[in-house]
């Protein structure tokens, strides 16, 4: 990074949140005896794949402007075939970006039977799914595929991505406000991993960014902290933002 120069994140994309449940059903019988018909092989296997499974890497407008502000201030290259290596060179902050290169399909219930000597004839897991913009059909499509026939699926929640572009007068008031109390700054879009109730908003029509700006050591792994023991923000860091937020409210 040049030397005083910081980057403040714009919120300009999040991920799709969808949590589904995975249903697989089969005869039940007694767990003594040979029976090959069995729901919970059935349903492990296939959240084996899907947990297994890597989708393909995809570079969306929010984050190739974040790579490519990142590049001319640090001299990384992000351009190159290996994308996710050239990202591991972000260090702490790689973890976070690496979310939002494809998606992901994390098993992280399960739930079958209810006696140990009785094979059930439903076996349900549930899978934290979080899907890039524009990628909904797609994914579902390679889901189905690594279930199979054996295994159908529902939502239990379905929240799409969300993403707009890094211009207008929102954007330039939220610059100006950083700038004004760091005058050597540079605002940049970048795409969360999570969600916030931009997806609500989204569907009334609104543009929506995340502005949550904190001016951070550059030693401290900010990311790490999320929803961790003793979730915190500097003080200082609060206090800068408090000022900029200020800044920015009275000049809109």
């Amino acid at each position: 990074m040049r030397e005083g120069r910081r980057l403040y994140l714009i919120q300009t994309a999040e991920k799709g949140i969808a949590w589904m449940r995975l249903r697989a059903r089969a005869r039940p019988g007694h767990g003594a005896v040979v029976h090959e018909d069995n729901a919970v092989t059935a349903l492990c296997a296939a959240v084996t794949r899907l947990g297994k499974h890597r989708f393909p890497l995809v570079m969306t407008d929010s984050v190739q402007e974040f790579l490519t502000a990142v590049g001319e201030e640090t001299g990384l290259d992000f351009s190159g075939d290996n994308l996710e290596g050239a990202v591991a060179k972000l260090g702490a902050l790689a973890r976070l970006i690496g979310a939002t290169l494809r998606d992901t399909a994390n098993p992280t219930m399960l739930d079958a039977g209810y006696k140990a000597n009785v094979i059930p004839s439903t076996a349900e897991a549930v899978v934290d799914c979080r899907v890039l913009p524009g990628r909904q059909a797609a994914f579902e499509r390679e889901v189905d595929e690594l279930l199979g026939p054996e295994v159908t699926r529902e939502w239990v929640l379905n929240l799409p991505p969300v993403e707009t572009a890094f211009d207008g007068d929102l954007v330039g008031a939220m610059d100006a406000a950083i700038r004004r109390e760091d005058p050597g700054a540079r605002t940049v879009p970048y795409m969360l991993f999570g969600g916030t109730d931009a997806k609500a908003f989204s569907q009334l029509g609104m543009r929506c960014f995340g502005f949550a700006p904190l001016r951070l050591p550059p030693d401290l792994d900010f990311g790490a902290m999320f929803h961790g023991v003793d979730e915190r923000v500097p003080i200082d860091g609060l206090t800068f933002g408090t000022r900029v937020l200020d800044q920015f409210l009275r000049s809109c």
